[in-house]
């Protein structure tokens, strides 16, 4: 087929998961054999790193903002006026790739700061939409959903199409498909040593995200002796809040067990997990999914969860993880200061997490041969 794929940013351009996700879609489809075309924006403020082994498909980036992300304020739309000229813009942008390309189905992504408008045009041409919803919602009010066949919702996990449901989106077609993590290249054949707590933590280091929350549990962990190194491996929308959670380490006395790399790339994380046991996903917002999780159960890492939103369907508390209270430093210490007490529990849930994420791989067979328990976690 003749796929265009339309979305607000596309690597190295990324603000979080949803742009990696759609990335990973695009080359894998393309390495399937289909024509794909991505069509976004050129914002190199939001610069990144995602490394794939498939080549991207052809990028045209095209297409502008209509808003832009702070890490104080938050998302923000630029003036009216200013939007206007700017959709008008991207309306005739998309038209001419459409007569050009002449697209069998467009995939949708992430779609904010994009209007609806571009959705609708591609309907009015008769091309089929699928939309790929990694967020609580979709990023326009539920009355201005399109009202047509051609236009369904795919979501990461069934906690988000529940939200689209309740908020009045018609998604009663929807299906649910999980992001690809490409559990193969994370899979490690043997399990880190569990001598004591090497906990990473692999997001943006964000409020939204509780780093903070991990480091306040690091502190009770730090207070009451038990032994510990941790990484904090991600960017930031907002470096002040960095710069508190640096100065909280210092003077806490952990800044030789806290480590902050910043940004790392998907061979950076593969090592990181290589050097540690545990990951903690503290994220207090409800998550749609939670990738992260996936890529560190298959390298063998205990995941520590607050399960929020769809992140609470990828573990069962103490059979393949952990969950604790969202936003709530003393019980996360608490399921951390417990695998260290119960060292055979431990290894227990660990090997299941592994288990899930994906089937183990025997001597001599190719990591392509990895199944997974859940549709859609591996890319292989």
């Amino acid at each position: 087929m003749r796929i265009l794929i339309l979305t607000n940013l596309y690597p190295p351009q990324v603000v979080g998961g949803y742009e990696r996700s759609i990335a990973d879609f695009a080359r894998l489809l393309q390495h399937r054999g289909h024509q794909v075309l991505v069509l976004t924006t050129d914002t190199p403020e939001y610069a990144g790193n995602h490394i794939s082994r498939y080549p991207d498909p052809p990028v045209e980036r095209g297409l502008s903002l209509c808003g832009r992300w702070d890490g104080q304020t938050g998302p923000s739309w630029l003036p009216m006026e200013q939007i206007t000229l700017l959709n008008q813009q991207n309306l005739q942008v998309l038209n001419q790739h459409l007569q050009s390309f002449q697209p069998d189905v467009c995939l949708a992504g992430n779609m904010t700061f994009l209007l609806i408008d571009l959705l609708e045009q591609v309907l009015a041409a008769g091309i089929p939409v699928a939309h790929y919803i990694m967020n609580k919602l979709a990023d326009y009010p539920s009355d201005l959903a399109p009202k047509t066949p051609l236009y369904r919702y795919i979501t990461c996990s069934d906690w988000v199409k529940q939200q689209l449901l309740q908020a009045g989106y018609p998604a009663g077609t929807a299906v649910t498909i999980y992001p690809g993590a490409v559990v193969e290249e994370f899979y490690q054949p043997e399990l880190p040593a569990h001598d004591f707590l090497r906990i990473a933590y692999a997001s943006l280091v964000m409020h939204y995200k509780g780093a903070d929350v991990l480091i306040e549990a690091l502190c009770l962990l730090h207070a009451a002796g038990i032994e510990f190194t941790a990484t904090i491996a991600g960017g930031t929308l907002a470096p002040k809040y960095v710069e508190v959670l640096q100065d909280l380490v210092a003077s806490e006395g952990m800044q030789d067990q806290v480590q902050f790399p910043g940004v790392l790339s998907r061979q950076g994380l593969i090592e990181l997990y290589k050097t540690h046991n545990v990951l903690v996903f503290p994220s207090r917002f409800e998550e749609p999914f939670g990738i992260s999780q996936i890529e560190a159960m298959a390298a063998g890492l205990t995941l520590i969860t607050s399960g929020t939103g769809g992140a609470k369907e990828i573990v069962e508390h103490a059979q393949d993880g952990l969950l604790f209270e969202s936003e709530n430093p003393l019980d996360l210490a608490d399921m951390l200061s417990s695998l260290v007490a119960y060292p055979a529990e431990w290894d227990t849930i660990t090997r299941k997490g592994q288990q899930k994420s994906n089937d183990s791989i025997q001597p001599g067979q190719s990591s392509g041969k990895i199944r997974n328990h859940f549709p859609g976690f591996n890319l292989s």
